[in-house]
């Protein structure tokens, strides 16, 4: 290496220091010039993001207006509406705000999880099928080119939850499975695709959601589990996900007792999960959210205001989902007035809040165009969506090698729709494409014994007989079965025993509890055209299966 080399490279990394140094005082200039320039009010608004709806029967810009002309929120997370509402009324309320909104979404599988109009990506379940950390990163990059063209600053994602119990009735399918390793590289990956393109990505649900059978939107769950065991799976993406540059983290409804005894104290609310574990013993430094402070795991044994003074005391530094901020914002002036909390505590606070904010660009904050919005989000999806089915497709077994039997001349092949329709089904189209005299049954919800049976009765002859469930639910319900009902199930399991079945599970890899002893089965994961193109082509050799179950349905 020439003398002259090392030279030019030691000039460029000191010039890129010089840079990043004046960049770092820049935004300390600023935040300390708009963090001195607010009342203690304004102050203590900037640490709530509230709901707004830009559609549907919650519609509130109203009310959001009111907030926003008393000074009294950050930022907002946008929930349902539409993208072109979502944009107009994006610069209406950046206009009406001195101190520009820090905007957030829930978009896991992109801006579709909350907007009419806008194509889904898939879900983490299937992502965690493909083990392809570069498909993550590209679908990441998409959503934040989504997240921008909308002025979204914030995507609350990625889901690190391990998924360890097949009953969780809130995380399941948002997972990417039960195994730590690919959920924390998979979650590298999103984080990395979000934040590598200006957009702030969000690990939750810490310190961990995967292993419970309460949703949290409805009680409070329990998490039954040593500090050490916590450490060796809950804790563990997260503390992989801050060491790689997570730059916030949003703090779930959970009660562990091995981290905090205090009867009825959700995480949210406790310090020593906060600012004893994440903040300290973890080093995390990035901006900490509440989950929605409006959650019956938290509602149920506090009342509105009380929770965001806790939560605030707690260590978060965003109170999402605030249900009352003006009350809210009271007895946080009372807790500092009466020595509860300190001047100091506000201001490392806001301080990072107004960071984040500089750090988006709202120092110089330019309108998001109204035009051509819902197209311009969807422009890019089809192209990954079916990159992604294809990868994640998965062949879990074919032990009698029924699926040979579909490449042989004069095959009697028949398909059953279970739970679905016959319309827009690409599967059932490429089977009629192929076997022309292809057998085609149904068997819906609500059907009968008498009617499962003369099915059984009416396929018996056939070589090969396709069964594809369809419209399945994304999470178990109650009965833990995912939307298929006794008559169906028990039809499944009798269809299971016969060598010459081959079931396609268009949906969560859990639904194939019921038919662990069949021969042959290949999961989707989603229902859509490009899952139920790549299972054809599983079935018939064109496309080798690549996917793995990214969760154990069968033990």
């Amino acid at each position: 290496m020439s003398k002259a080399f090392i030279f030019l490279l030691s000039l460029v990394t000191f010039l890129d220091l010089k840079a990043s140094a004046q960049q770092f005082e820049f935004r300390n200039k600023w935040v300390d010039s708009v963090y001195n320039s607010m009342s203690e009010q304004e102050r203590i608004g900037q640490l709530f993001m509230v709901a707004a709806y830009s559609g549907g029967e919650k519609a509130n810009a109203a009310d959001i207006e009111k907030l926003l002309k008393a000074r009294q929120i950050g930022g907002v997370i946008f929930m349902q509406g539409t993208p072109e509402a979502q944009a107009r009324l994006t610069n209406q309320w950046q206009a009406l705000s001195p101190v520009k909104l820090l905007i957030g979404m829930d978009a896991e599988w992109g801006l579709g999880m909350r907007l009419t109009g806008v194509k889904n990506f898939p879900r983490q379940m299937m992502l965690g099928a493909t083990h392809d950390t570069a498909l993550m990163y590209e679908m990441g990059s998409a959503i934040a080119a989504q997240c921008k063209r909308l002025g979204v600053h914030i995507d609350f994602a990625p889901v690190v939850d391990v998924n360890n119990n097949p009953a969780n009735p809130v995380i399941n399918f948002r997972s990417f499975g039960d195994d730590k390793e690919w959920v924390v590289k998979l979650g590298i990956a999103y984080m990395k695709g979000l934040q590598d393109n200006g957009i702030m990505a969000c690990a939750k649900h810490f310190p961990g959601h995967g292993d419970v059978a309460v949703d949290s939107h409805l009680d409070l769950p329990v998490v039954n589990k040593t500090k050490a065991q916590l450490n060796e799976l809950e804790l563990y993406p997260f503390q992989k996900l801050i060491a790689a540059g997570i730059k916030s983290v949003m703090v779930a409804h959970l009660s562990l007792p091995a981290l905090d005894t205090t009867p009825n104290t959700p995480s949210t609310l406790s310090k020593n999960i906060i600012t004893g574990l994440l903040k300290t013993e973890m080093g995390f430094g990035g901006l900490v959210f509440t989950d929605a402070l409006n959650m019956k795991g938290l509602t149920k044994y506090y009342p509105d205001g009380e929770t965001d003074l806790r939560a605030f005391l707690a260590g978060n530094d965003v109170l999402l989902f605030s249900q009352d901020v003006p009350l809210a914002i009271s007895k946080i002036q009372n807790a500092i007035k009466f020595g509860t909390a300190t001047e100091a505590d506000l201001e490392v606070r806001v301080k990072k809040i107004l960071a984040a904010k500089y750090d988006a660009g709202l120092n110089n904050l330019t309108a998001v165009d109204e035009n051509n919005v819902t197209a311009d989000l969807n422009a890019k999806s089809n192209a990954i969506i079916e990159k992604i089915s294809r990868a994640a497709i998965t062949l879990v077994k074919d032990r009698d090698k029924t699926l040979d039997k579909l490449k042989l001349k004069n095959v009697k092949v028949a398909y059953i729709n279970v739970n679905g329709t016959n319309a827009e089904n690409q599967l059932l189209t490429q089977l009629q494409k192929k076997f022309p005299k292809l057998l085609t049954q149904t068997l819906p919800s609500n059907s009968n014994t008498n009617d499962a049976a003369q099915l059984l009765s009416k396929t018996k002859a056939a070589d090969v007989i396709i069964i594809g469930l369809h419209n399945l639910a994304l999470y178990p319900g109650k009965e833990g079965n995912y939307g298929l009902d006794n008559v169906q199930i028990a039809f499944l399991q009798q269809l299971s025993k016969n060598k010459n079945a081959i079931f396609a599970v268009m949906g969560n890899a859990y639904a194939l509890k019921n038919i662990c002893n069949a021969g042959s089965i290949i999961v989707g994961y989603e229902d859509d055209t490009y899952t139920q193109e790549a299972a054809f082509e599983v079935m018939t050799g064109v496309l080798k299966a690549k996917g793995e179950l990214p969760v154990k349905p069968c033990k």
